[in-house]
């Protein structure tokens, strides 16, 4: 993934319709990949190893969002270097509809 430590979470708030542009490597395709590995484990990548950034050993991806009233959490992480093991050590948590 392209961010790091100490990023801002990004704010959708009052946003009812989103378009996601710009230049080829600004993180486009990384926040898509995020958001759809931390609710269905799955991104288009061939393996977890790359979706960790270079010369990272872990990643983790939080996404929180409403509907309707509801908030709905996930929360997915890789410890360590991945591998072809890598599903027995990643870890998804999913806590729906609170609120």
């Amino acid at each position: 993934m392209c961010y790091r430590e100490n990023v801002p979470p990004l704010n959708f708030d009052g946003i009812h319709l989103a378009c996601l542009s710009g230049d080829n490597g600004n993180g486009k395709s990384a926040l898509i990949d995020a958001m759809t590995w931390a609710l269905w484990g799955q991104t288009r990548a061939k393996s977890d190893d790359e979706l960790i950034h270079s010369g990272q050993m872990e990643m983790e991806v939080e996404f929180d969002f409403r509907v309707g009233q509801r908030c709905i959490e996930s929360y997915a992480s890789i410890p360590g270097p991945s591998g072809p093991e890598a599903r027995d050590r990643a870890y998804w948590s999913f806590n729906g509809l609170r609120g």
